[in-house]
C-alpha cells in the first residue's frame, strides 16, 4: 500500500513526544495534593508515584496520538 509519510517518521516522532507528554504531564500531576492519603515526609513516594503515572500516562497518550495519524496516512 502506498503510504503518504515513511514509517520511520512515526517511530521517532513517538518517541520524542512520549518524553514530552510524560514531562508535560509529571508537571500537571505535581498540582495534586496527595497529602492527605501519604503520611509526613513521604515526599520520595509521591514523586516516584507520579513518576510512574507520568510514564504510563504519557504512553498512551502518544500511542493514542501516533497511532491515529499512522491510521490516517494509511487511508490516504
Amino acid at each position: 500500500m502506498l503510504a503518504i509519510v515513511d514509517v520511520s517518521v512515526f517511530y521517532i516522532s513517538r518517541i520524542i513526544l512520549f518524553f514530552i507528554a510524560t514531562m508535560f504531564i509529571f508537571k500537571a500531576l505535581q498540582a495534586v495534593d496527595l497529602t492527605k492519603i501519604f503520611k509526613k515526609n513521604s515526599a520520595d513516594q509521591i514523586r516516584f508515584l507520579f513518576m510512574i503515572i507520568a510514564v504510563i500516562l504519557g504512553y498512551l497518550f502518544v500511542d493514542a496520538i501516533v497511532s491515529l495519524f499512522e491510521s490516517l496516512n494509511n487511508l490516504l
